[in-house]
């Protein structure tokens, strides 16, 4: 999974008509009359050798079918994507991000999976409820949760040790947090406690629903990131930059978080599921991973992809039959054995965890807590567009953080007028 940036595709409403409910059960009543051939894109090369095994398990219950994988690197996968949407070509089997479905259902792009996760395959209740939410447009679901992508604080345990420091435990608070910071922290060395950086999802999203907060309420659609509770959490992150215990945003754009902490020089960080598979490549990076701290509550993001069927397939009865496999408990154990991902069926998770030597349980058990990662509705791009343009002069401490997220409500809920 890569990092979840905000793109929007636009799209021409109206171009294919959605599948019905009644058409998605009769094509599942007939699965053994299923053949085709079918193209599933991604944009993560990592995943690949999954998707293929899971694709090698459909094609063995159905030998009638082929079933291609293909890799579109991130900056081009919703661009191309776009472009077959708007020509009316689009692959028959898409992963889809949570930020972009409801551009694509409400064009008419894709097609109702609402019976299949009503079905005894793959039904609704297997999955955790804000993913399978995260791609629910109006009454129904045009998405089959592939995978969970959640947060841990990443530490590295030589730092801890020569410092005497003792490794974070699942109970720690925002104080434990802030002292441990301070203790690992060695500017004659070159090592920093934490890094703490300017991105929602992988840092401060979490830290304001732990504060009670939220950054908006979909409900009533509007941006809420400019609340006492919005506030004092990022106040809180920023501090670790004020006080010299994080890079700062300069040295950040010129070694990203990740780098600091494979190279040595920070000794814990807020990291994502999806960087496990680059973490254990790094020889000699000797690492632990702990539930993020505690504020007034615990959270971090659990979000994750599904994946949808366009609704220009040519051979729907077969994609509908391949996302409804990939989404059954023998589908997503095959992709708890890739590695690659937490698969989001509930009770497929200990392959996945079996496979490392660290201890990732914790990333496991953080689902139970875990959010949405928030959207902005038809204006996620402007949205996103508004809170970068903001939060990097926050991050820099060229502005303070109340006037910052103060503007940044102020201009997205105007934008969503």
């Amino acid at each position: 999974m890569k990092k979840y940036k905000k793109i929007t595709a636009i799209l021409t409403a109206g171009i294919m008509t959605m599948a019905s409910g009644a058409f998605a059960a009769e094509v599942m009543a007939e699965e053994n009359n299923i053949s085709g051939e079918l193209k599933m894109i991604f944009w993560d090369s990592n995943q690949e050798p999954g998707l293929v095994k899971m694709a090698e398990g459909f094609m063995e219950k159905y030998p009638d079918c082929k079933v291609t994988v293909e890799t579109v690197p991130w900056d081009e996968y919703w661009m191309k994507l776009q472009a077959a949407a708007q020509g009316g070509n689009m692959p028959d089997v898409v992963v889809m991000h949570p930020d972009e479905v409801q551009n694509y259902a409400e064009g008419g792009m894709l097609m109702d999976l609402t019976d299949i996760l009503n079905g005894d395959v793959a039904n609704a209740e297997n999955f955790p409820e804000n993913v399978l939410n995260d791609f629910k447009v109006g009454d129904s679901y045009y998405g089959i949760p592939k995978d969970i992508g959640t947060l841990g604080l990443f530490y590295n345990k030589d730092i801890f040790d020569a410092a005497g420091v003792e490794y974070p435990t699942d109970d720690w608070t925002w104080d434990d947090l802030m002292t441990a910071a301070e203790a690992l922290t060695d500017k004659e060395k070159g090592i920093y406690g934490i890094v703490a950086e300017n991105n929602g999802q992988d840092f401060y999203w979490s830290l304001i629903w732990q504060n009670g907060g939220e950054i908006f309420d979909k409900e009533n659609n509007v941006c809420v990131i400019d609340s006492p509770e919005a506030i004092e959490a990022i106040e809180y992150a920023v501090s670790f930059i004020e006080k010299g215990y994080s890079p700062t945003a300069a040295d950040v754009a010129n070694l990203t978080d990740d780098q600091y902490f494979e190279s040595g020089k920070v000794a814990m960080n807020f990291a994502g599921s999806w960087y496990l598979t680059e973490y254990t490549s790094v020889e000699d990076l000797n690492f632990g991973i702990a539930e993020l701290p505690t504020g007034k509550e615990k959270a971090t993001i659990n979000s994750g992809m599904a994946f949808s069927v366009a609704s220009s397939t040519e051979n729907p009865e077969a994609a509908l039959a391949l996302v409804e496999y990939l989404g059954s408990e023998e589908g997503q154990t095959l992709e708890a054995e890739s590695g690659v991902a937490i698969p989001a069926y509930n009770g497929t998770q200990q392959p996945w965890m079996d496979l490392y030597t660290v201890d990732v349980s914790a990333l496991v058990d953080c689902a139970s807590y875990g959010h949405s990662s928030p959207g902005f509705t038809a204006s996620t791009s402007v949205g996103t567009a508004i809170i970068d343009e903001y939060m990097a002069q926050v991050f820099s401490l060229e502005l303070p953080v109340e006037e910052g997220l103060t503007k940044i409500a102020e201009e997205i809920n105007a934008s969503l007028q």
